[in-house]
């Protein structure tokens, strides 16, 4: 033996059997909910309002029932003046996407308008996550 190491050819294929066996065949396994829409359009509106109430993404945490944010507009300080979403969610996966214009200011008071795109999780959790348009 020369010291080296060979694969079998047959180990890519047991090993490809064993990911389908334990991921599933499903993609996100059969476990996986679609995100309710009712419930999709209260947390992105009541995180929304929470930002322009001048209330923290962890405080959204903390409440009942806890919505988990994440926005990089508002971790940086910037203050929400008002906004406009679409009232109809559209089913991506198992998120909902909302496009949402916000008017933005900064801590000089110039204001902004940005267009966002916020994918909302309501199962198993709520959770409601900025994308940039």
């Amino acid at each position: 033996m020369n010291g080296k190491r060979t694969l079998s050819p047959r180990r890519p294929l047991w090993l490809a059997g064993a990911l389908i066996l334990v991921l599933g065949t499903g993609g996100c396994g059969p476990s996986a909910t679609p995100a309710d829409h009712a419930d999709g359009r209260k947390a992105l509106q009541t995180a929304l309002d929470a930002w322009k109430g001048g209330q923290t993404p962890d405080a959204l945490a903390k409440s009942t029932p806890s919505i988990h944010v994440a926005d990089d507009d508002w971790d940086s300080g910037l203050l929400l003046q008002s906004y406009k979403a679409d009232d109809e969610g559209k089913l991506v996966g198992t998120d909902l996407n909302y496009a949402v214009v916000l008017e933005l200011k900064n801590d000089k008071g110039k204001v902004t308008s940005k267009k966002a795109v916020y994918a909302v999780s309501t199962h198993p959790q709520l959770l409601v996550l900025r994308q940039d348009d």
